[in-house]
């Protein structure tokens, strides 16, 4: 399992990159819109394949980059 936190410095939020290292699938928790290039760029550096995001509340501080991704 592939496990990585990232930090949104503008809105203070992370996001959660989570990856099964076998099947190369992964999982996005929390995306922000304005770290979607940033975290398309890290999934393809990794070589994985973006299956999911997931959004585990409302974010009333800034825009989920769920849509765009």
């Amino acid at each position: 399992m592939l496990f990585r936190q990232l930090f949104d410095r503008d809105t203070w939020t992370y996001t959660y990159l989570i990856a099964d290292t076998d099947s190369k699938e992964a999982v996005l928790v929390d995306p922000v819109l304005e770290q979607v290039e940033r975290d398309l760029q890290l999934i393809g550096e990794l070589g994985l394949t973006l299956k999911y995001c997931l959004e585990t509340h409302v974010h009333a501080d800034h825009i989920t980059g769920t849509g765009k991704l």
